[in-house]
């Protein structure tokens, strides 16, 4: 197929959906950070934070409550747990983790708040353990009205706390989050051990590690799992979220990233490297102070007796997303599958919130793992808990759950590929220096992408995508920086002459940052690219990620009238993809070969949206009660930028 040819593809509807699709998120209100995720009677489990009426964070916080058999079709349900009136989470239930406890019941443990203005949530607590906040933390506990009903619809909390104190005189900042990090049996333990977010006041961050021998009773202070005292200013003064996993290995021919690798031979097979490989790190992540701060992680041992973290012979810290967006991540041992997932919150980045009735979603859901390293990664702090500038052992890789391909639509309207369109003698594509392909067929904000770029000359500084917006707020270009190894969202890059996109524009705003396994010289970039209205989600082929908000609203040039499908057709998905070349390179220097491009547009994750729980659900929810004991390339010259 030539350039310049096209089809017609079929009419369909104007895509009016103003928020994402595939990514978990209330009917409406706010949402931040992913909490208990569990996977019970075949149903995976996600809570998370929510204020149902408001789309900006207050106390009160509930926590949502959704359920799938797949990872990506879900189905709301009503909040899990809200708040008791003049009880330990008057206001509000914080963030904790879900477990089974002994004999097999699910079970949430809760940070619950109450204001100390509150005069109805009983008294402050003893002075040796008043934290001086203006909330009080207390560890709550709750369980399914009805554990036969596998969807977990209904559930009541536990009367009293598992813990209702912080230890006393440690000076700390805060006390919540609590994680479970083993259960009786594992690691030859006799006991349960959990891990809880906090930190030594103007000093530095801290996770307290605690251990009993029941679930809902007798736990004790261990000690510290690790800290950060004396490095307040650059890993943070309070450590929120903590998570604490062992990572699996897997094979390194496993597609990275859902594209097909093309080569790229500088990773070490897992199956070559030995037994001693399969000894894989832990994965401890934090997340610091506030949700403007990026969350950090560590590879490194965990010592079972002791309880401890070695942090100080850790490679890291690292960030856990290249973004400005991800906060609060959460994760599920997926047994049955032999897997770890991970989710995170994915914040708003609006400037007009009063325009919208919800706030926030979860990351689509990833896959961790450690793979074998050979390359000397740079940490993402200056702080002096570093081990040697020796190559990490190991690194770590994210990858989209593979689930996530069931949501594409696959029939001609809905869906591009370029090998479909390049004449049989031709593998791949070239886009000439400043440059633009429009990306074909495909329309509306919610899209999978599947993109393999090679820099065709020493002329091109960047490659990427170019979204074009349809609102003030404005469109973005995703560019990988061929010299620097930068993989960036640029953001208000427009000429003010011209109004084109520029990376010369005045005031441009970049979020990104250096990968630490760029491609090697002469090796291409391998992208999986998730677009879900705002949402953004850019995942590497070796396994780092960058998540961004671009508003760049519905595009609407051939989404009534139908697509024009072919290379060389305008994009009725307002997408490009685009090659950047050096201001100093003449004729057509500066190209960029594609390897490999696919696009779908996506079916959406909930079927139904439903209203607010009635008054008799959130009473039901709201109020204790006592539980009985449960036992040959083609060249395109296409539209300059």
């Amino acid at each position: 197929m030539t350039a310049g040819s096209q089809s017609v593809a079929k009419a369909r509807p104007a895509i009016k959906q103003d928020r994402p699709s595939f990514h978990i998120a209330p009917p409406k209100g706010w949402l931040n950070d992913p909490n208990g995720p569990l996977f019970y009677a075949g149903y995976y489990h996600m809570f998370y934070q929510h204020i149902p009426e408001s789309c900006i964070w207050s106390f009160g916080l509930v926590w949502g409550h959704a359920v799938s058999r797949d990872l990506v079709t879900w189905e709301h349900l009503p909040p899990a747990i809200v708040p008791t009136p003049g009880g330990l989470d008057a206001d509000g239930c914080f963030s904790g983790c879900a477990t089974l406890d002994e004999h097999g019941v699910p079970t949430i443990l809760y940070t619950g708040v109450r204001l100390r203005s509150n005069g109805a949530a009983g008294p402050l607590p003893p002075v040796e353990t008043d934290l001086q906040l203006p909330f009080i933390e207390s560890q709550c506990a709750a369980r399914p009205v009805d554990p036969s009903d596998p969807k977990l619809t209904h559930w009541t909390k536990i009367e009293y706390p598992w813990m209702a104190l912080p230890p006393a005189h440690w000076g700390l900042g805060g006390w919540r989050d609590p994680y479970i990090i083993s259960r009786p049996g594992a690691d030859g333990s006799g006991c349960w051990s959990l891990i809880i977010g906090s930190g030594v006041k103007d000093n530095g961050g801290t996770v307290l590690v605690y251990k009993s021998k029941e679930l809902l009773d007798g736990w004790q202070l261990h000690g510290e799992l690790c800290h950060g005292r004396g490095e307040g200013s650059t890993t943070g003064f309070i450590w929120e979220c903590p998570l604490l996993t062992k990572l699996p290995a897997l094979p390194a021919h496993i597609a990275r990233g859902g594209v097909v690798s093309h080569g790229n031979a500088s990773r070490a097979s897992t199956s070559e490297s030995g037994d001693d490989m399969a000894d894989t790190p832990h994965f401890f992540c934090i997340s610091p102070d506030a949700c403007t701060n990026p969350s950090y992680y560590w590879l490194g041992r965990y010592d079972t007796e002791s309880m401890t973290f070695n942090l100080k012979g850790a490679d890291g810290p690292f960030r856990l997303d290249l973004g400005d967006i991800l906060y609060a991540p959460n994760t599920l041992e997926d047994t049955a599958n032999g897997r770890t997932l991970l989710w995170g919150w994915n914040q708003e980045k609006r400037t007009k919130v009063g325009a919208y009735d919800y706030a926030g979603c979860l990351s689509v859901p990833r896959i961790l793992w450690a793979e074998p390293s050979t390359v000397a990664a740079e940490p993402s702090s200056s702080s002096s808990n570093q081990s040697s500038a020796e190559p990490s052992r190991w690194a770590l890789h994210q990858q989209p759950v593979p689930e996530l391909s069931r949501l594409r639509k696959t029939d001609a309207a809905s869906c591009w590929r370029l090998s479909d369109d390049l004449p049989g003698e031709s593998a791949e594509l070239i886009i000439l220096g400043s440059a633009r392909l429009p990306l074909p067929v495909v329309s509306g904000p919610f899209l999978d992408i599947e993109l393999v770029l090679e820099r065709a000359d020493s002329g091109c500084t960047a490659s990427g995508l170019l979204l074009t917006s349809t609102t003030a707020e404005g469109g973005a270009a995703l560019l990988y920086h061929w010299d620097s190894g930068v993989l960036e969202v640029v953001f208000e890059a427009l000429d003010p002459h011209t109004l084109t996109f520029s990376l010369a524009a005045p005031g441009a705003r970049r979020v990104g940052g250096p990968l630490l396994r760029p491609p090697a010289p002469g090796q291409p970039l391998s992208l999986r690219v998730f677009l879900d209205y705002s949402c953004l989600e850019v995942f590497t082929g070796d396994g780092e990620v960058l998540t961004a908000r671009v508003y760049r609203g519905v595009p609407s040039s051939m989404d009534a009238a139908g697509g024009l499908a072919g290379i060389g057709a305008p994009s009725a998905a307002g997408i490009d993809i685009i090659s950047v070349k050096d201001g100093n390179s003449d004729g057509n220097a500066g190209a960029t070969r594609i390897l490999h491009c696919e696009a779908y547009e996506m079916s959406p994750a909930f079927r139904l949206f439903l209203g607010a729980i009635d008054d008799e659900e959130e009473a039901l929810a709201a109020e204790p009660i006592q539980l009985p004991a449960f036992g040959a390339p083609v060249a395109v010259t296409v539209e300059a930028l």
